[in-house]
């Protein structure tokens, strides 16, 4: 199973990097012999370009700089402020909108922004900043949840519900028991487990 998390310039920080931690541990969790899974998963931090610039200044270094995501299974696209720069690029979005006839979809906070422009939002629920919800109407019904999943699309909340995202994706790929393992190695509260 190989993920995808694309940044892009001024993404913000924690829409990111909490999913990954999860997705990335679960990983280091097999390695160790902590976590009794035969799927092997492969998390990657991907962007178009070498370096980012993310919004609060943090400088990353994607896993790899791609102009597409075919070789992927499932998509995570963040928030933050460069999200105002992503609606606008045609090329982009329309990659979006054919990579989801195929594949499972995922956006963190200002991201749902993302998903309902390039219009995989039509006739879905979805979920975003409690300050953004309003405008998000424009794309679909929205729902008061920190994670939510309506087909293959899963959309979370503001900043910290990225690590919600995370668990949830590992509750489908893995099971409960993981998701919960997981958790507990990460201290995530019991109110951030969608599972539980």
């Amino acid at each position: 199973m190989k993920i995808g998390i694309y940044v892009f310039p001024n993404v913000e920080e924690l829409d990111f990097v909490g999913v990954f931690e999860v997705l990335a541990k679960t990983c280091s969790m097999k390695a160790e012999g902590a976590l009794p899974i035969a799927k092997s998963l492969q998390v990657d931090v991907i962007a178009s370009e070498s370096m980012i610039t993310c919004a609060n200044g943090l400088i990353i270094k994607p896993s790899k700089v791609v102009d597409d995501f075919e070789s992927y299974d499932l998509l995570i696209i963040p928030g933050g402020k460069g999200v105002h720069k992503l609606i606008e690029d045609t090329r982009f979005l329309k990659k979006i909108k054919e990579f989801a006839e195929r594949h499972m979809v995922c956006s963190v906070c200002t991201g749902a922004f993302v998903l309902g422009k390039a219009g995989l939002l039509k006739g879905k629920k979805a979920t975003t900043h409690h300050e953004h919800k309003e405008k998000l109407k424009k794309f679909c019904e929205v729902v008061d949840s920190r994670v939510y999943m309506d087909g293959n699309i899963i959309s979370a909340g503001g900043v910290s519900c990225s690590l919600d995202l995370g668990l949830k994706i590992l509750e489908i790929i893995c099971g409960k028991k993981i998701a919960q393992k997981v958790a507990d190695r990460l201290e995530i509260p019991s109110e951030m487990r969608s599972f539980e």
